[in-house]
């Protein structure tokens, strides 16, 4: 039988980083709370103070570790790059596709890269809303960024979960439900996505409105 050290674990701000890396791998094994709670020995309330770092009892860390067969002191200190925290999106990952086509694969190769002549020809002649998916997910994540380029109106949308829109250049023109909202080069909204929404340049704006969105699903 192995005997658990007691005593209090780190910072706050370690613990809430080791209690996210458990929290990570634990999903990775498809293992719910109430399911890793049973196994570890410890109520649920405890595994989810220590996924958000709530707690400071090194015991109770200690048990989740053991149960998903990790080392606590490698995940304190975790330094491989298997256990890398971020992705990168670099200009070079850059995959243009149609927003409301984007499962027929990515557009022709000359509208990839720099060839935003060709994307604008695709939007004036077929209505294509260029969309850029960029590479920086990670994996299991479920923020989605994407960048898209504003030629004329997009389809209306709904889907679920949150979404964050900011607009990189040009005048953007958003309808969420029945309102309107135009944002300016630096400004953004948030809304809940369910709503049904298009995108659009504002009359005014040069083209294309280009602008970051980002996606939270639920």
């Amino acid at each position: 039988m192995s005997i658990v050290p007691s005593g209090e674990l780190g910072t706050p701000e370690s613990r809430a980083t080791i209690g996210d890396r458990l929290r990570r791998v634990r999903q990775q094994q498809s293992l719910s709370i109430r399911q890793l709670a049973v196994l570890a020995g410890i109520s649920k309330t405890s595994v989810v103070q220590v996924e958000s770092g709530r707690t400071s009892r090194k015991s109770t860390y200690l048990k989740v570790a053991e149960v998903l067969g990790l080392h606590l002191d490698h995940l304190a200190h975790s330094k491989s790059p298997e256990d890398k925290p971020f992705i990168v999106h670099r200009r070079e990952d850059d995959a243009w596709f149609d927003l409301a086509n984007f499962g027929e694969g990515r557009l022709p190769p000359e509208a990839q890269g720099d060839g935003s002549d060709t994307r604008k020809r695709l939007a004036e002649q077929k209505g294509v809303v260029p969309l850029n998916i960029l590479a920086c997910r990670l994996e299991r994540g479920r923020i989605k960024p994407t960048i898209m380029e504003l030629y004329g109106p997009s389809s209306t949308r709904s889907h679920a979960g949150e979404e964050h829109v900011y607009v990189i250049s040009g005048t953007a023109l958003l309808t969420i439900g029945s309102a309107e909202v135009q944002l300016k080069e630096g400004e953004s909204v948030t809304f809940w996505s369910g709503e049904p929404h298009m995108y659009a340049p504002a009359p005014d704006s040069d083209l294309p409105a280009r602008i970051l969105s980002v996606r939270v699903d639920t």
